[in-house]
Parts: structure tokens; C-alpha cells; sequence
């Protein structure tokens, strides 16, 4: 490394005798009698055409709803499911079309194990909601639920505002997301007890509409369309028709292609 020089002050010199010499060198004459060629002007600068002023562009807004980077991804949120409540078991659901309450018509994706269900709305990529229910569940499995749901979040500060959601009914917030607990006499419960996790705005967008419905809605299987179940007992997916309707079910397996849902490319149908 080479060591830093401090600089030293440089000595005076005459300033004429520094012009003299400077003219001598370029080849010039310091005699008063030499006759000067007199300077000619510079030509003008050529004229640019200025750019218009213009304000920069807002930045986009967020294409993902705030579950984004809160929640785990779905795969995670089934396995753990899963693997809380009985792997074996695990199973794809028919999810009926829901025409009330906070998710009506916004297609989803329903898992079963045992007495609980587990729904998965919106985008399958991007979810906008998630919730896990039980059907005529204790009080015990309602805390292993609530554990759960607590575990599929990444911000401590949201597991904490889980943890602290009475059991019984309750509805919190915090920095955009929503966190209820659905009690089975709700109107929108149908017959279960569910904590629900969802971004309002996400939800919103993520519904679908009548041309959507069209492509993604179908009838259920025949064993769906007669419930087979005893009164009192799960009915095996969250209801939601209203008495004499037909029922629509999603198709098994569909995306999102900018704000359009899509069927998926797959061979599986129920």
C-alpha cells in the first residue's frame, strides 16, 4: 500500500512569467509590436429539441393479496393438514359453490380428513383465504385447530393475534389480513365451526363472475347430490344452497391467468 503523501505548498511564481512561458511553448509571441490575428467567433451550438418533462409512472400495485407473505404456501398448508389430522385419510373434496356470506362465489379448493375440512379460496397459486373447519368438533380439536392455523403463519405478530382468538366467536385484524372464528349456528357456517384467515380486498377480487361460473361450476357427482349422512352428522363438504336449489360444485382443478379463471389442463373430473 502505498503511504498517503501529505501536499506540500507550492511555491509562488510570478503569474506573468508563468503566461510568457506558457505562450512560448504553444508557439506564440509575447512581443507587444506582433499583430494578433483577431479571434473569430465560435460557431453556435446546434439546437436540441429538449425532452418534455413528464412525472414518473406510479409504481404497480401488489398483484397478490396480503396472504402472499404471510401464510405458507398451499402445498405446505395440505401437507400439514394433513399430517395433523390424519394423512391417510386425506382426500379432495367437491366444493360447493357458495352464494352467502364473505366467500360467496369465489372458487376453492376443499380437503377432508376425518370430521374437518380444510378450503383454500381463490387462486391455488395465490390464495386470498384459508380456513379450517370441523363438523360437531370438541372444544379440544377446536385448540388443535387453532394451533394449526397458528403454525401456517410466518409473522409472529399474526400467530400471536391467533393464539389470543376466543374460541366461541370472535373477528380481528391486523395490517390487512382478517381473522375470524365462525361459530356453527353463523348463517354462512353451514353446520361447521371454522377459523378463517383472508385478505377483504383479495376476496373481492377474487370472485367469480356469471361467464366464469359457466365454465368452472358443474353438477356434483351423484353420490354429492344426495347426502347419504345421518342428521346431525359432517355432510362431507360446506354447504351452501339455499333450499330447492340445484347443486353446483367447482371443477377439481382450475387456475388463474391474470384476473380470468381457467380450467385447468387435466384429465381429472369427479
Amino acid at each position: 500500500m502505498i503511504p498517503h503523501r501529505p501536499r506540500g505548498k507550492m511555491k509562488p511564481r510570478s503569474a506573468v512569467a508563468s503566461g510568457l512561458l506558457t505562450l512560448a511553448m504553444l508557439g506564440g509571441c509575447s512581443s507587444p509590436n506582433h499583430q494578433q490575428r483577431p479571434e473569430q467567433p465560435a460557431p453556435p451550438a446546434p439546437k436540441t429539441a429538449s425532452a418534455p418533462l413528464t412525472a414518473p409512472a406510479p409504481a404497480p400495485a401488489p398483484s397478490h393479496p396480503l396472504t402472499e407473505n404471510r401464510l405458507v404456501n398451499s402445498g405446505l398448508i395440505i401437507e400439514s393438514f394433513a399430517a395433523k389430522f390424519g394423512a391417510p385419510e386425506l382426500k379432495q373434496i367437491p366444493s360447493e359453490v357458495i352464494d352467502t356470506g364473505v366467500f360467496r362465489y369465489v372458487p376453492y379448493l376443499s380437503y377432508e380428513a376425518s370430521q374437518l375440512e380444510l378450503n383454500i379460496y381463490g387462486d391455488p397459486q395465490h390464495p386470498a383465504g384459508v380456513e379450517i373447519g370441523v363438523y360437531a368438533g370438541k372444544d379440544s380439536t377446536k385448540e388443535e385447530i387453532r394451533k394449526l392455523i397458528a403454525g401456517l403463519l410466518q409473522k409472529a405478530e399474526d400467530r400471536e393475534l391467533v393464539h389470543g382468538l376466543a374460541l366461541e366467536k370472535d373477528e380481528l385484524q391486523r395490517a390487512g389480513l382478517t381473522f375470524v372464528v365462525t361459530p356453527a349456528t353463523a348463517e354462512d357456517a353451514f353446520g361447521g365451526w371454522w377459523i378463517s384467515i383472508y385478505d377483504a380486498n383479495a376476496i373481492e377480487k377474487a370472485r367469480a363472475s356469471d361467464a366464469e361460473l359457466k365454465v368452472l361450476a358443474q353438477k356434483p357427482p351423484k353420490s354429492e347430490s344426495t347426502p347419504t349422512a345421518p342428521a346431525g352428522k359432517k355432510k362431507g363438504k360446506k354447504h351452501a344452497r339455499k333450499p330447492g336449489e340445484a347443486p353446483r360444485v367447482y371443477i377439481k382443478d382450475y387456475s388463474r391467468e391474470g384476473d380470468t379463471y381457467v380450467p385447468a389442463d387435466s384429465d381429472e373430473h369427479w
